[in-house]
């Protein structure tokens, strides 16, 4: 079992081959019509067990921090929206749309949040009206604390 103060144990939960994961609910983070936001952390067969290269600060910080990080992940992913919209499966008709909406306006749900070792994180929405959200959610990464890219998860097998 793994510990981090300030959130429940995490538990092993089932993962794919070459992969181990613990995962927790952060019942004091609610979101998205009072959903609990699970929190879960992976890693490698290959690599040390937990707590081994894990930063607990920055799992605290995230989850201390939940909304200021949920809306940068919106902004990003709107602006990523607005600067590619062929990527997210969206027509040049569509942009003005999405143009108009606040971040937190976008048609995004069911947030989840996966460290690894070292500094970046994803912040996966795992339910969306856009198209590229078919049929896993879409995952915007972080460097600690700047969003720095957008994951297609479309293509993805299932686990």
């Amino acid at each position: 079992m793994v510990t981090v103060e300030g959130l429940p144990p995490f538990e092993v939960i089932d993962a794919p081959p070459g992969i181990r994961c613990w995962g927790t609910d952060a019942p004091a983070v609610r979101w998205d019509g009072g959903r609990d936001v699970r929190v879960y952390v992976v890693r490698e067969d290959d690599e040390p067990d937990l707590p081994e290269g894990i930063d607990p600060g920055l799992i605290r910080g995230v989850v201390g921090n939940l909304d200021g990080y949920l809306h940068a992940a919106l902004a990003y992913l709107q602006a990523s929206v607005l600067a590619d919209p062929e990527f997210f499966g969206l027509g040049a008709d569509d942009v003005a749309a999405y143009e108009a909406l606040e971040p937190h306006e976008l048609p995004l749900s069911e947030p989840e949040l996966t460290f690894r070792t070292g500094d970046e994180w994803d912040l996966r929405f795992g339910e969306g009206s856009i198209p590229i959200c078919d049929p896993y959610g879409i995952v915007v990464t972080f460097d600690r604390d700047r969003p720095v890219r957008v994951e297609d998860l479309s293509e993805a097998e299932d686990a």
